[in-house]
C-alpha cells in the first residue's frame, strides 16, 4: 500500500514527458477533447479516483498495482479515451439514473463492517462520498455506452463454435489423470520416526481400517484428489499412475515428506467433447469479437472528436 501511495504522489511527474514547470501548475492544460480542457489537476483527480474506486471495491493488491502502474504510463491516454466515450454518451442522450449509483454505493458499503468504517476508509484514502459517486457515475455511463454500442450487438453462432473446436482440437486434449486419496506425513528432525509413523499407518490400512479414517488422524494435508500427468515429479508420478484401481502404494518419500496413496480411478488421455468446451469457446470468440469491435469503435470516436495532447 505504501508503494501505491508513493506512486500516486509521483505519477504526475512521470507521464508523457511534460516539462517540470508545466507539471507544477494544477491548471496547466495538458490536453483538449472537443470543447473540454483537461488540466493536470484533472489527470491527478482521475488517477486518484481510480485508485480509491479499486480500494473501495476491495480489489486485490496485485490488480491495484497493475492498474496504477499502467496509469503511470498511459494515464493521459486513458483519461482522453474516457472523455471521448463520455462525450459520445452525452451526444446520444445516455443518462445513468441516480438510483443505480446509490445501489452501487449500498453494495460497496455492505462489504464493510459498518457505514462509519466505510466512510473512514474513504477519508483515509483522501476521498469523499461525492467524489466516489462521480467516479461511479462515469464508470456506469461508460459501461452502458459500450454495452449499447458494442457488447449487445455481438453474437456468436453455433457454427463458429464448431469451426473453432475443429481447428483447435489439440487445445482440448485432456491429459492422463487419476483420482486418489492420500496421506501425507511431514519429515521431522528424526526421519526414522517419520518413516515409522508411515509404516504404522500403512499397517492399520492393511489390517482393514478405512483409508480415509486413517488419513484424518494422521495426514497433515487434504487428499491430493485428481492429478493430471505433469503435475508432480516424474518419479513420484510414475509410481502413482502405475497403481491399479483400489491399490494402495507403499510409502513414497519426497523432499517434503512421505505419501501413502490409494488409487480410486484412472482416466486415460482423451479429447474433451464439443459439449464440454462449448461455453469456453463461446466466451473466447465473444472476447475476440468484442476487442476488435471496441478498438475500431473507439478509434472512430477519437477520429470524429477533436483531440489534442499538449507537449
Amino acid at each position: 500500500m505504501k508503494q501505491l501511495k508513493t506512486l500516486l504522489v509521483t505519477l504526475s511527474f512521470l507521464c508523457l514527458g511534460f516539462s517540470m514547470n508545466a507539471w507544477s501548475l494544477d491548471d496547466a492544460i495538458i490536453a483538449v477533447v472537443n470543447d473540454e480542457l483537461i488540466t493536470l489537476k484533472d489527470l491527478r483527480e482521475y488517477t486518484h479516483a481510480t485508485y480509491v474506486s479499486l480500494v473501495t471495491e476491495g480489489a486485490d493488491q496485485k490488480k491495484i498495482e497493475e492498474i496504477m502502474l499502467d496509469l503511470e504510463i498511459n494515464g493521459i491516454n486513458k483519461l482522453i479515451e474516457d472523455k471521448v466515450i463520455l462525450s459520445h454518451a452525452k451526444k446520444v442522450g445516455l443518462i445513468v439514473r441516480e438510483k443505480l449509483i446509490e445501489d452501487r454505493i449500498t453494495d460497496l458499503k455492505s462489504k464493510y463492517p459498518s457505514e462509519q468504517i466505510f466512510l473512514e476508509s474513504l477519508i483515509d484514502n483522501g476521498a469523499t462520498i461525492t467524489e466516489l459517486k462521480n467516479k461511479i457515475r462515469d464508470q456506469l455511463q461508460i459501461k452502458y455506452t459500450i454495452d449499447e454500442e458494442i457488447r449487445n450487438k455481438i453474437f456468436v453462432n453455433p457454427q463458429e463454435v464448431t469451426d473453432y473446436y475443429n481447428k483447435n482440437i489439440d487445445n482440448f486434449q485432456k491429459k492422463d489423470r487419476v483420482n486418489v486419496d492420500s496421506i501425507m506425513i511431514r519429515w521431522t528432525e528424526n526421519k526414522d520416526a517419520s518413516r515409522q509413523k508411515a509404516k504404522e499407518a500403512l499397517t492399520r490400512i492393511q489390517k482393514g481400517e478405512d483409508f480415509k479414517k486413517v488419513s484424518k488422524t494422521i495426514s497433515i494435508m487434504p487428499s491430493l484428489g485428481t492429478i493430471e500427468r505433469g503435475q508432480l515429479l516424474a518419479d513420484i508420478e510414475d509410481r502413482i499412475f502405475a497403481l491399479k484401481e483400489g491399490e494402495i502404494s507403499s510409502p513414497i518419500e519426497t523432499s517434503a515428506g512421505i505419501y501413502i496413496i490409494k488409487l480410486n480411478g484412472h482416466t486415460p488421455a482423451e479429447v474433451a467433447s464439443l459439449s464440454e468446451v462449448k461455453t469456453t469457446i463461446t466466451n473466447t470468440l465473444f472476447r475476440e469479437k468484442f476487442r476488435a469491435k471496441f478498438t475500431a469503435w473507439l478509434e472512430k470516436l477519437k477520429k470524429e472528436a477533436y483531440v489534442e495532447i499538449k507537449k
